[in-house]
């Protein structure tokens, strides 16, 4: 998978199962199921319908350059490994819930106070074109 990936990173867009056409079954396999598991990690995408082909995206990218695969692998072993993040610490899921919500709260409460500003300008603008004249006067 590693050096899948490196490949990608060389060239733009890369043959799964490579120009040679005389590599045996076993290479073939796990070219494959290389691929899939890249894709599968969001690191690299198919390129074509019949799934032969493989384009890096972003996170591949990065991952490419920093290191690959075995990188990937130490530094996120739980998503390298598939794993959802059912794993984590239960603490700090609900300090990430708490965080969340408080962003929410946060973000509900500006949207209210912008919406309210909106309609008091759109009020003073009403009322400048209505009196404006008329409070100019001395």
């Amino acid at each position: 998978m590693h050096e899948l990936l490196l490949q990608a990173q060389d060239q733009r867009v890369v043959e799964v199962f490579g120009a040679d056409p005389a590599l045996p079954a076993a290479d073939l396999e796990s070219r494959k199921a290389a691929a899939d598991q890249l894709v599968r990690l969001r690191l690299a995408q198919f390129e074509d319908d019949a799934r032969t082909r493989l384009r890096l995206t972003n996170p591949g990218r990065y991952w490419a350059l920093n290191g690959g695969y075995m990188a990937l692998l130490k530094d996120d072993p739980e998503r390298a490994a598939g794993g959802n993040g059912r794993g984590r610490n239960p603490e700090m899921e609900q300090l990430r819930y708490q965080f969340m919500t408080l962003r929410m709260r946060t973000f509900w409460w500006s949207f209210g106070i912008s919406i309210a500003s909106f309609v008091m300008s759109l009020a003073s603008l009403s009322i400048a074109l209505r009196y404006g004249g008329a409070l100019l006067r001395p």
